[in-house]
């Protein structure tokens, strides 16, 4: 066996630190590292560790199903004035109306359905007190029957 004069390594049991040893003397030759590997017998030898490069597995692109044509959406707008949404809400709905039905009418114009279905119940409170509307009773969800499609008294 021949022992590169880079050193030994010993482990220490009770701590399990590493000690490296580099030759100090003249007399840590390799006569006495076959004197003392003759009187040990070798529990365990470990070799460099040599850490592989793991390849990453590339997914192959697949090509894009985006049309070569992109239609933009177009862009929500706010909401109208009230007198607006009211004259519209008397021509444009059926007999029987909910809630979400005035929704559905000005999102068709592109405004957000949201915020139109949160100021609805402003127009309905208005239309009811000017006798343009009624509320049917004991409907779910709440039904609204068009009494009179008159918008000569709004504003």
């Amino acid at each position: 066996m021949k022992i590169k004069s880079l050193g030994y390594k010993v482990t220490d049991e009770e701590s399990g630190i590493v000690f490296e040893l580099i030759p100090k003397t003249e007399e840590a030759t390799q006569e006495l590292v076959e004197k003392f590997f003759s009187s040990f017998q070798v529990l365990k030898a470990e070799t460099p560790k040599v850490e592989l490069l793991k390849k990453e597995k590339k997914t192959p692109k697949k090509p894009s199903k985006k049309p070569k044509f992109v239609k933009t959406k177009p862009e929500k707008k706010g909401i109208p004035n009230p007198l607006e949404r009211q004259t519209k809400e008397l021509a444009d709905l059926p007999e029987e109306f909910v809630i979400a039905d005035i929704g559905d009418l000005f999102k068709k114009e592109g405004y957000d359905r949201k915020k139109i279905i949160e100021n609805a119940y402003h127009d309905i409170d208005n239309l009811i007190e000017k006798n343009k509307i009624i509320y049917s009773e004991g409907t779910k969800p709440k039904k609204y029957r068009i009494v009179s499609r008159d918008t000569s008294d709004l504003g």
